[in-house]
């Protein structure tokens, strides 16, 4: 039960325990009663009003944005406190027109010096001039950029550029515009990919950021064979990438839903 609290344990005490068992008319959010209503029919949630105007917002070229970050105790580079998040990877999908074939750029560090300027500069020259820049959870990306910008000044002029031009694909899934049964109260991309579109990261050698991070700091900074490094890396580049897929996937699924 989304943002439940006390209130499931209230339901548990009463002998609720199933969303579907809740009795209509008891005293619940807005978006508890969709999850109420989805867990009785089986059936998705659909806003197509809010969807429509989501979707509105975006301007293309649309440009699909993820990064990958590490956070360690101990700073690894001049300029970083503790548990900081250091930005070691981006993957980026561009779509000049809707439905056209996604371009992807992409960049993964070396692993051997501070990351952040190279980054903001790979980042800065693939993308595009102009149009929305999408990201899942759109604050996670601009407070990283933020933060690399703060060390690295040459670069911020440029973010102060590209900042309205941010669309958070998350939005709509916290808003419950589009809710199914299978996310169970989750809004995060690893529910919502599936539910929305039937694919998912069960493949991967590497399926969520925890584990991206852990392995890049394995393979960098621990003795282990270049060749064992190197296939890291590919997990790592195929994990990163299917983030910014997946938003395209996402996107073009929620045009569907919209259309019905």
């Amino acid at each position: 039960l989304y943002r439940g609290r006390k209130k499931a344990f209230k339901l548990m005490a009463e002998g609720i325990l199933g969303i579907k068992d809740i009795p209509e008319g008891y005293p619940l959010t807005e978006v508890q009663e969709v999850q109420r209503r989805v867990a009785i029919s089986g059936q998705p949630h659909i806003s197509v009003t809010a969807i429509k105007e989501f979707l509105d917002q975006l301007n293309y070229p649309a440009s699909f944005l993820d990064f990958e970050t590490l956070a360690t105790a101990i700073p690894l580079f001049n300029g970083t406190r503790p548990y900081e998040q250091v930005p070691f990877q981006f993957s980026l999908h561009i779509v000049r027109l809707p439905g056209g074939e996604p371009e992807h750029h992409k960049f993964l560090a070396d692993g051997q010096t501070d990351p952040r300027r190279e980054f903001l500069q790979r980042l800065r020259d693939a993308l595009p001039d102009s149009g929305s820049i999408v990201a899942y959870n759109a604050k996670f990306e601009l407070s990283r950029m933020r933060e690399c910008c703060h060390l690295h000044q040459e670069f911020q002029p440029w973010l102060t550029g590209i900042e309205s031009r941010m669309v958070d694909l998350l939005k709509p899934f916290r808003a419950f515009s589009y809710y199914a049964l299978s996310q169970n109260g989750s809004s995060g991309m690893k529910a919502v990919l599936p539910a929305l579109t039937g694919r998912s990261y069960d493949h991967l050698a590497i399926q969520e950021g925890g584990a991206a991070s852990m392995e890049f700091l394995r393979v960098h900074f621990t003795d282990v064979p270049e060749t064992e490094r190197e296939q890291v890396r590919g997990h790592l580049e195929d994990y990163c990438r299917l983030d910014t897929e997946g938003m395209i996937w996402i996107v073009d699924a929620l045009r569907r839903v919209a259309a019905q």
